[in-house]
């Protein structure tokens, strides 16, 4: 780095104050250097030919850079000045920053985002003159070692873009399906002479299950099971007469319902068709499934049935179980999308960490739609930067605990 070089400004003025630092915190090495600052409250970068200061200053909610400029300690006329700028950030490509003129200084195009840990490549040409200045300066930043890495469980992966479900969640209650559900009936009507199955026992579909006496023949006949599934239900004992009542209910739990429980801004959204992911309140287990049936009334408390079906060959939803149901009721688009447990939140705004080898830096982000897998991420973060999923806390808290959050 040229030593003629002092430092760069790093300071934010609000409601027309100025707060400006004299410390530059090279995170690196964790050092502290005492910074020469211009008339304007601004760091200098500094040439026997030309000496330039730069302020960053907020303004209208954006970060501004401007360059006052002066030649053996005197303003120069800034129309004069032209100013080429390279500001390149950890895993970021370089962005090339415009200038325009304003009073007496250059101000930037762009805003200058947090955090302000960035190298900058300065040419201003002058009078026919071209002088280059180079500038670094780092906040937010901590380097840890493999074995570090590895001890605290750090992983991370490559920021895409992708669909974003926007999801509803609504309550349920697991539920045989109609058409699994037989209610077996005596033809004839007679005594019960034996029963061959119990409650909860599986039954294959012609399975015997009761045996009858018919009452004006007195002959035998046996009562077979019309599907396969479990009884679930035994109403008349052995000895007792079998007329026009059910005998037992027989239900197939391959397939059941879940009964979702949707409110009037529930039904606004919901509609035939949409995936949904339904999962135990223990989260032990989840599955995905459709809607296919929205009630078109509501009941007295304001609340109509959805239905969605589920498939289920082990047995684990079972009828009476509570469930949440993530209903998909749009999808959206994403630039960039990351995991929601990479969010962390630093110096009071949702951030991310991004990694270049050992080098961890934060990110500020601005989020958008989210659910329990994805957060779209609108601004701070570029589709094919790697970021810390899991365990973030560990780079948060090495951060803070050097000092290097938001040292300017």
């Amino acid at each position: 780095m040229n030593k003629n070089i002092i430092a760069l400004l790093v300071s934010l003025s609000l409601a027309g104050s100025v707060l400006s630092t004299s410390v530059l915190a090279l995170a690196e090495y964790g050092e502290t250097e005492q910074q020469e600052q211009g008339p304007h409250g601004g760091f200098l970068l500094t040439d026997p030919k030309l000496t330039l200061e730069l302020k960053l200053q907020e303004f209208a909610g954006n970060v501004e850079l401007r360059i006052y400029a002066y030649k053996q300690s005197k303003p120069i006329n800034i129309s004069d000045l032209n100013i080429t700028m390279s500001l390149k950030r950890l895993v970021e490509a370089p962005q090339n920053i415009q200038f325009i003129t304003e009073g007496d200084y250059l101000v930037s195009t762009q805003s200058i985002n947090e955090p302000h840990s960035f190298v900058l490549a300065v040419t201003a040409n002058y009078n026919g003159e071209s002088i280059s200045y180079e500038y670094e300066q780092h906040e937010g930043r901590t380097t840890l070692t493999e074995r570090a890495i590895e001890r605290a469980g750090i992983k991370t992966e490559i920021a895409q873009s992708g669909e974003v479900d926007i999801t509803d969640t609504l309550f349920g209650v697991i539920a045989p399906t109609q058409h699994g559900t037989v209610e077996v009936m005596a033809p004839y009507t007679g005594l019960i002479s034996d029963i061959f199955v119990s409650i909860g026992q599986s039954v294959k579909k012609g399975e015997a299950l009761v045996s009858i006496t018919n009452r004006e023949t007195l002959q035998n006949y046996t009562i077979k099971s019309p599907i396969s599934g479990v009884v679930t239900e035994q109403y008349l004992k052995r000895g007792e007469l079998a007329s026009t009542s059910a005998l037992m209910q027989v239900v197939n739990l391959d397939k059941v319902w879940v009964e979702l429980s949707a409110f009037p801004e529930n039904i606004e959204k919901l509609a035939i068709g949409q995936s949904a992911k339904v999962y135990d309140l223990h989260h032990h287990l989840n599955t995905q499934g459709k809607v296919f049936f929205i009630a078109p009334m509501m009941t007295g408390g304001h609340i109509a049935r959805a239905r969605i079906e589920l498939n289920n060959p082990d047995g684990h939803w079972r009828p009476g179980m509570h469930i949440n149901s993530d209903v998909s009721v749009a999808k959206i688009n994403a630039s960039v999308r990351v995991k929601p447990q990479a969010i962390q939140e630093f110096n009071g705004q949702p951030s991310v960490f991004v990694r270049k080898n050992n080098v961890f830096e934060v990110r500020p982000v601005t989020l958008g739609a989210k659910n329990s897998e994805w957060v779209e991420v609108l601004t701070g973060l570029n589709a094919g930067s790697e970021y810390v999923t899991d365990n973030s806390y560990v780079i948060k808290a090495d951060i803070l605990k050097s000092g290097a959050s938001h040292a300017h």
